[in-house]
């Protein structure tokens, strides 16, 4: 999920009465829920291969057991040498930080994060480094407004001092919101079986059912079969609720050896790493042929033009 989710998510769990168990609480899980993202600075490298390292090894287990420690000593440090002695130079006596719940804390605001990054459809390898198979909630979008309402409304009721059942009810509330969007997603898939079938698509293996952004009544479909990617859209409030009318892109011919060379560049190797649905299409260009690379979760029906929605290689006429 986007930034402000996991930090809404963190305040809000310290809200909920976290935050009566050490000073510091809502910073501490503030932080946490954001720590397993220190992998962005890995965009400094390249954009593919910050996308072949993104949501890895810093959400996998061995980085989740350690960033507790290193969130716990930030705060402890910062309560011991800033916080503290700012308040002894006012005349103001403060309670120190309780090191046992920061760390306590740290840990829950860390694992909060796969939790979330889980939900979406960009995929997260929580495993890493013991495998490095994604996986993927498909559940909510990466940005969901009516997500952020939930959680902004607790966050006031908490601030404007409303009583502790009606802040534990929007709480409540904001936790539901995601469970429910999984319950709905898994009919979906259901649904969108049913009429890939009624749509003569034949040797469906995947459906992805991908929320659509501000509107959780809709989605977009894609039956996934050996050969191609066929696209269509749910609308749970339409009388014929899923269809595939969309275009269909061809997964296209992976033994090529044009293809085959053009896979041993760098990017394309790192984005490939992280490409889901995976196709290539080859174009004609006057000094040679163009070899793109793309995700049929981005820009359906186009050419990849960079980014998430593919790489391209340009290899030279012999």
């Amino acid at each position: 999920m986007d930034p402000i989710t996991h930090t809404m998510a963190g305040a809000v769990i310290a809200r909920a009465g976290a935050d009566r168990r050490t000073p510091l609480a809502a910073t501490t899980l503030m932080l946490a829920a954001n720590a397993p993202d220190i992998d962005i600075f890995s965009v400094w490298v390249g954009t593919y291969a910050s996308l072949a390292f993104r949501r890895g090894w810093t959400h996998g287990p061995l980085a989740l057991a350690l960033l507790p420690f290193a969130v716990a000593g930030l705060v402890l440090a910062w309560d011991r040498w800033v916080r503290q002695p700012r308040a002894a130079a006012r005349g103001v006596a403060v309670a120190p930080a309780h090191a046992g719940w920061t760390l306590a804390l740290a840990a829950i605001g860390c694992l909060s994060h796969p939790a979330l990054d889980w939900l979406n459809t960009y995929g997260i390898r929580f495993l890493m480094p013991l495998t490095d198979r994604w996986f993927y909630g498909d559940a909510v979008f990466i940005v969901d407004p009516w997500w952020w309402a939930l959680l902004a409304a607790t966050l006031v009721a908490a601030r404007l001092r409303a009583t502790t059942r009606t802040v534990r009810t929007l709480a409540a509330a904001a936790l539901a919101y995601p469970l429910a969007m999984i319950v709905v997603s898994g009919l979906g898939d259901r649904v969108a079986h049913r009429a890939a079938e009624a749509a003569g698509i034949e040797g469906v293996r995947e459906i992805l059912y991908q929320p659509a952004p501000v509107d959780p009544s809709a989605a977009q479909l894609i039956a996934v079969t050996g050969d191609a990617y066929h696209f269509g859209s749910l609308r749970w409030l339409r009388a014929e609720r899923a269809r595939f009318d969309g275009p269909v892109v061809a997964r296209g011919d992976w033994t090529d050896p044009r293809v085959v060379a053009a896979r041993a560049e760098r990017d394309v190797r790192d984005y490939l790493i992280w490409a889901r649905f995976p196709y290539v299409v080859l174009d004609s260009a006057p000094t040679g042929t163009w070899v793109r690379f793309g995700d049929a979760r981005f820009m359906p029906g186009r050419l990849p033009t960079g980014g998430l929605s593919g790489v391209s290689v340009l290899l030279a006429t012999p």
